[in-house]
This record gives structure tokens, C-alpha cells and sequence, in this order.
């Protein structure tokens, strides 16, 4: 027979009457050592919550390093431009 947490606990303690010290040990190892339904449940939740915000960070970091390199990107673009406009004649109306 299977018994949960709290009724082993409960056992052990009316069981033993007469070592209060040794109620006492088993009862801490058994909180230590035992592990409710609950908790592995929650600690497996925490665990895909735990990933997804790494994977969500990752994507961030590579987003924000991305900004930096377009912003050169379109820095030089900008310079191409500008000598290009560089090349160009300028014809003057008052001329004409």
C-alpha cells in the first residue's frame, strides 16, 4: 500500500512513542527526501518556461546585434549615394 507524504509522517509519529528525537529525524528526512506530485509538476513547468525564455532572449540578443549591422549597412548606402551625387552635372538655368 502506497502511502502519501502526510500519512507516513503521520504513521512514523504515532508509531514511535517513546524516541521524540528519532520521530523527529525521520519525519525531517522524510519532508528532505520526499517529493509531492505538485512540485515535480511545477518544476517541470518551470523547466519549459526556463527554455523558452532562454530561446526568447537568444532571439533577442541576435535581433538587437542585427540593428547594429544594418545601421552600417545603410551608412553605406547612404555614402554610395552621396557619391553619386557627387558625379552628377549641374546645369545652371541663368546659362541657358
Amino acid at each position: 500500500m502506497k502511502l502519501s507524504k502526510a500519512e507516513l509522517k503521520q504513521k512514523i509519529s504515532d508509531s514511535i512513542k517513546d524516541n521524540d528525537d528519532l520521530v523527529i529525524s525521520l519525519l525531517e528526512d522524510i519532508e528532505d527526501s520526499m517529493v509531492e506530485d505538485n512540485q515535480s509538476i511545477m518544476d517541470e513547468s518551470k523547466e519549459k518556461e526556463l527554455e523558452e525564455l532562454k530561446w526568447k532572449y537568444e532571439d533577442l540578443k541576435a535581433k538587437y546585434k542585427e540593428r547594429f549591422l544594418k545601421v552600417e549597412e545603410v551608412k553605406e548606402n547612404d555614402e554610395d549615394d552621396n557619391e553619386e551625387l557627387k558625379e552628377e552635372e549641374v546645369i545652371d538655368v541663368k546659362e541657358i
